[in-house]
Formats: structure tokens, sequence, C-alpha cells
């Protein structure tokens, strides 16, 4: 019977500390009399012994140094013609062996793992601003009540170890220029020299060793701000370890489980604070905080350029004779006179700024959704006035999404015989007044039974405290004011040639 060491330790104790007799120790602890006699004189600690002899070795050396043989072919062998694990095992059940798969394929594991090189790593030193590190990851968030996946932008200051992490629905290159705008700005200054990997973002070729062909856009970013730049080798996060340990960090507590916002701004925001939070903890090694060594870096960081680097992507363009261009398979409108034209696109990770040379006629929220359309109904109404029989079925007013009381005052208009023209030029007023506006002036109109575009624009022309029904205490007021009546004598001196003072 094979028994723990403390039991061991209990038995030895009863016997010859408390003088119980092996009857005794055997009753109180519940075993036979002679596991107790036999752990009793007991002068070493007991070891398991094979009881049975060892089953001969099946994987004699003979057939170990044909594995190692075969294994040492793979290096010179084209990568999908190698010895596999079934493969050798096959080759030497030809040769006589008379054992199992699993014990070919566990020697097999054990000589990969000999030769496996760990690889060892020295201890770096940096100094104040000389650099940042910079890296992307992803989390899970719930952004205006719908769970999405956002890309994580993660920048650190290497002295000090200040995180910044800034949240963005792409990778793509303005976004990246966008995220490390707001990096230095958050950071107060400039380091010497930005560490990255080879992302597609900055890097357009791999040369020789640490040399790269750059982006233009990113050598136009680096240019604006003066900053060097050092990529990884391929493969090689390690080089950039500050950064690949913020990435999980910013994982698992800057954002979080269940983080929650209604905008990206408000994210931002969010994701800034406990970076914040963050920062007041004491690094090990350290004995001041992340926050205490920043402020100290921050002398060492040249200061930002005058204006912020115009993060976005451009792209020459042609509108369609539906008023569009197209954007990464995305459709969006402009005004009707620019169609059929040679124009710019200015993409940014939140919005399209379309351009007629340094004018700029649109502007859209991004779409990162594939083949879809963004139609402005503004853009449409000129065109819409002169022909105002397409309203009904204009794919702009069908996706405009106007408030109820539009449709009721468009539906009133036509029961008193009133054109859409008329009502086009209602929308028309939204580029001088709110949505807001004009929905409050139709229902004043519609309260008053007065369906047209005039009433509507004098009604806009009020002041909004006038605009509503006075108050029965405003009207009370009114009621208790006396005008003097004008004395007609008067008027019969001016007759005369007299003065009237």
């Amino acid at each position: 019977m094979k028994i723990e060491m403390a039991h061991v330790e209990r038995i030895r104790w009863l016997l010859h500390v408390e003088g119980k007799s092996q009857r005794q120790v055997a009753k109180a602890l519940g075993i036979s009399r002679k596991t107790v006699a036999k752990y009793a004189q007991l002068t070493k600690v007991p070891r398991y012994q094979r009881q049975k002899p060892a089953q001969p070795v099946v994987l004699t050396p003979e057939f170990q140094a044909e594995i190692e043989r075969r294994l040492a072919e793979n290096e010179i062998l084209p990568r999908k013609q190698r010895w596999t694990g079934r493969t050798i095992y096959e080759d030497l059940v030809a040769l006589g062996y008379q054992g199992s798969e699993p014990t070919v394929r566990r020697y097999i594991a054990k000589i990969r793992k000999l030769k496996r090189v760990q690889p060892a790593f020295i201890p770096l030193a940096h100094d104040p601003g000389e650099s940042i590190e910079v890296d992307w990851g992803e989390a899970v968030v719930v952004l205006d009540g719908a769970e999405v996946t956002v890309q994580i932008l993660c920048v650190r200051l290497r002295w000090s170890g200040m995180p910044v992490v800034i949240a963005y629905p792409t990778q793509r290159q303005e976004a990246m220029f966008d995220g490390l705008r707001r990096a230095l700005e958050r950071l107060s200054g400039v380091p010497r020299r930005m560490t990255l990997d080879n992302l597609k973002q900055a890097v357009k070729r791999i040369l020789e060793g640490r040399n790269r062909e750059e982006q233009d856009a990113f050598l136009s970013f680096r240019t604006h701000y003066l900053i060097d730049s050092n990529f990884c080798n391929p493969a090689s996060g390690n080089e950039k370890g500050s950064v690949e340990n913020l990435v999980g960090l910013a994982q698992r507590y800057i954002v979080g489980p269940h983080r929650e916002a209604r905008t990206w701004d408000e994210l931002n925001a969010i994701l800034w604070q406990r970076c914040l939070e963050y920062a007041r903890r004491i690094p090990q090694g350290s004995t001041q905080s992340i926050l205490e060594r920043w402020e100290e870096e921050k002398k060492y960081l040249r200061p930002l350029p005058a204006r912020p680097f115009d993060c976005c992507k451009v792209a020459l363009v042609s509108s369609n004779k539906v008023s569009c261009v197209t954007f990464e398979t995305c459709r969006y409108s402009v005004p009707v006179q620019y169609a059929n034209r040679p124009l710019q696109v200015r993409a940014y990770w939140d919005r399209i700024d379309i351009y007629a040379g340094q004018e700029k006629i649109a502007s859209h929220l991004r779409c990162y959704e594939r083949n879809r359309e963004i139609l402005d109904l503004d853009h449409y109404l000129e065109l819409l006035h002169v022909k105002p029989g397409a309203l009904e079925q204009a794919k702009p007013y069908r996706m405009a999404q106007l408030p109820p009381v539009y449709h009721q005052f468009r539906a009133e208009m036509q029961a008193q015989g009133r054109s859409d023209r008329e009502f086009i030029e209602i929308l028309m007023l939204h580029r001088a007044y709110s949505v807001s506006e004009v929905s409050t002036a139709l229902e004043l109109a519609l309260a008053q039974r007065t369906a047209c575009y005039t009433a509507v624009k004098q009604l806009l022309a009020v002041q909004p405290d006038l605009g509503a029904e006075a108050s029965t205490s405003t009207a009370g007021e009114l009621a208790g004011i006396r005008v003097q009546q004008p004395s007609l004598a008067e008027y019969n001196r001016l007759l005369k040639g007299g003065v009237v003072h």
C-alpha cells in the first residue's frame, strides 16, 4: 500500500513520541498493522520502486540513429518533400521496427526540442525623448449600442513608458496618421525617432538589412514632424517589446471588457483617461510613477509644428451623370452643377471631403461598407426644382429620412392643389435653418391651416420665442396696456402753419 509522506510522519509520531502500540496506531489511522510495521523502522524517505521488470526498449539506438539521419536530411530537402513523423515510422517498420508510431513521434519531438535554439536578449537603456514605439491591436467595444470590433493604435514613449491608446474603425493609412498626430499632441512633443513594424501604411518595399522603401505619404508625415523611422526586422516583435506589451495591456485594462460609448470621440476620451490612470503606477525597478517620468521627458521632446498634418488620403476622381463620385466602391453625391467633372477626394478616417479646385463642395461621413450610396438631398434640389415630377421616385429624397411632419405638410399642400416645386423650395430652407427649426415652422403652419412656402418662410423669419403661440400670461399683460388716442386738434394746428411741440 502506497501512502503519503504526511501519513508516514503521523505513524512515526504516534509510535515514537506518543508511545502508542502498532495496533492502536493502525486502528486510529484506519490502516493495516503490516503497513504500520513497515514504516515504524523507516530510516530514509520512501521512494517508488518498480515491482515488475521494465519492458525491453523497442526504439533501439540503431532505430534512433535512423530517425536522426532522416531529420538531418530535412535541412536540405524541399519543404513539401521532407520526412514527417508518419513517413519515418513507416520506413522504420520496413527496417524491422515493432514499436508504435507515438513512440517514434515522441522521440522526434525530443530531438527537435534539443536542437531548438532559445534566443537570448540584451537589456537596453533609452534616453529621454529618444523614441516612441507604435503598434496596432484589436478590441471589442459597445459603440452606440452595437458591439463592434475596433482597431486600437498603441503608442508608448520608450523612456518614461507613457502610453497613448486611440480607437479607430480601420487600420488604413489615414487612420494611422491621425492616431500618430493625436498621440504626439497628447504627449506634448515630438521624439527623435519612432519604432514600428513593416506596416504597408508606411513601407512600400523591404530592402536589404534595415533599409526600407517608404510610402510617399508616410515620408510626408515624417517630414512634417521631423521624426526619424526605425523599422523592426520581420517577425521580430521583441525589438519593440514595450508597445507589444501595451497592446495586451490596452485590451485587458485600458479598453477592458464591456467598454461602452456613444461616439468615437467619447470612446477615445475614455481611453485617454484610462491611460492617465494607469500612468499613476510606479513601474518595477523605478522610484517614480510613469506620470512623473513623463513630466521629465517632456523637456527633451521637440515642440509640435505650428499646424497639424492633414491626415487624409487624396484621390483624383470624376463625377458621373447622377452627380456621384466613387471612392473605395462607395458612391458619394456632389451638387448637380458639378456632375461630369474631374474632382478631388480627401478621405479622412471619419469623413469624405470633395473639392473642385480649392473649393470644398461636399462632405460626407465615411462609409466602410462596400457598394453603398451616400446621397445628400440638398445636392439635387436645384435639379428637382426644374423637374418636380421626379420628387416621388428620387432616391435622395427617399433616403433623406425626413421627419413625418414633412410628409404630412406635402400631403396637405397636394390637397390644396399646390405643386411639389413649392415643397422643394421649403426643402431649400435647410440651407439657412436647421431641420428642427423648419419642422417647428411646418407644425405651426399646419396648425394654422396655411400649408404654403410663404407661411413657412414668415414663421421662420420670426424670432423663436415669438414663433410659438402666446401664453395666457403674455396675453393678459398685453390686455392691460392702454394706448392714448391722438388729439385731432393738433392736426388742425399743423394745417394752419403752427408748430407743435
